[in-house]
């Protein structure tokens, strides 16, 4: 069975915002992890979108010579 999608209200924040006031401390645990995966994920598209856009642009060809070195260093130390 599968549940027909919302329309977004206008006043999403507004009823965003009475719905954590209503909350006992276990909902809002809750709320807050789900807010971090939706944060952490969003930073992942954006750094490997301009991680791309450095690998197209030949920033990331000399990134296994530059290991080896930093490697090498290491074990020198």
């Amino acid at each position: 069975m599968t549940t027909a999608e919302q329309p977004i209200p206008k006043n999403l924040k507004q009823q965003l915002v009475r719905s954590l006031d209503s909350f006992e401390e276990p909902e809002l645990v809750f709320v807050h992890r789900v807010i971090l995966e939706v944060e952490k994920r969003r930073l992942w598209k954006k750094i490997s979108e301009r991680a791309e856009i450095d690998r197209l642009a030949g920033k990331w060809d000399d990134l296994d010579e530059v290991i080896r070195d930093v490697r090498a260093k290491l074990r020198e130390s």
